[in-house]
């Protein structure tokens, strides 16, 4: 009879073991596997379609039925539902409507990338209807517009004729977005500047601060034509913007340090618990 308990608190005590075991190995596998894969799906997550809807003109006159409408550009997914699209009657490629067809330009898009449009698979002008400006070569992307453009091309495509395929391109980075000539639409985002120190020469009797520059490249400089420092006064050095994403990794890193608190107090908490009832049993 003296033996039974004790062979009943060892198993109990083995059961409460590999509970522990398998908490704290879930936790790990949480730790290692779920929070990375859920940070990286959503910074890869992809911008909103830009929808565009208007006519297309050949030679002057509205398109037949049946032309290849396409947008192409950087990161910009093809063969898709809604890219291409087909002229319909009238020569109207997109409509307003929930239901009407439209040309949706998707992928992973940075904002103000130039978009390109070809129709039979030759290379179209774009005209913004909103704006009443002149013809661009192309037209940026903007997420979750709808935006009116005609198209244009000044020769007949041929029977059968496609685009001619280009290499695959990647997204473009924000600093490195070109600007489109002539267009005059809605303001752009502006890319994120990423300021650098770099050291300097000094005089003796000048001050002996850091030179801060951004990136080349950037739409700020190219517009109004001076660098962070001097925008701010000489001398007086620029704050460091942050690269993009830094707030999504100290938000993962903070996930992961607070599961591994929670491991140890856990495990902590158990093996103080463990003495106190062997010590009751006892």
């Amino acid at each position: 009879m003296e033996g039974k308990p004790s062979l009943l608190h060892g198993d109990s005590m083995k059961k409460r073991d590999s509970s522990i075991s398998a908490l704290i190995l879930g936790m790990v596998l949480l730790v290692l596997f779920v929070i990375p894969a859920a940070a990286e799906s959503t910074s890869a997550a992809p911008q909103l379609p830009h929808a565009f809807i208007g006519m297309v003109e050949v030679e002057g006159l509205s398109a037949p039925d049946g032309l290849i409408v396409e947008a192409v550009g950087p990161g910009i997914r093809s063969n898709t539902q809604g890219n291409p699209v087909t002229t319909l009657t009238g020569g109207v490629y997109g409509r307003i409507g929930m239901a009407e067809q439209k040309l949706l330009v998707q992928g992973d898009i940075e904002s103000g990338t130039p978009i390109e449009f070809y129709v039979g698979g030759v290379k179209a002008e774009v005209f913004p209807v909103a704006t009443n400006g002149s013809w661009l070569e192309a037209y940026p992307y903007l997420p979750g517009e709808v935006t009116e453009l005609n198209l244009r091309i000044t020769s007949q495509p041929a029977a059968g004729q496609t685009r001619e395929p280009t290499p695959v391109q990647t997204r473009i980075p924000s600093g490195q977005v070109p600007a489109i000539p002539g267009y005059s639409g809605p303001d752009l985002p502006q890319p994120e500047v990423i300021a650098t120190y770099q050291p300097t020469q000094t005089q003796a009797g000048e001050g002996t601060g850091p030179d801060v520059s951004s990136q080349p490249g950037t739409q700020e400089e190219e517009s109004s034509g001076t660098s962070i420092q001097d925008s701010q006064g000489a001398g007086t050095p620029s704050s460091v913007v942050p690269a993009v994403g830094s707030s999504s990794n100290l938000f993962i890193g903070a996930a992961i340090v607070a599961f591994l608190v929670i491991i140890g107090a856990v495990a902590y908490y158990m093996s103080r618990k463990k003495p106190e009832d062997e010590e009751k049993e006892e």
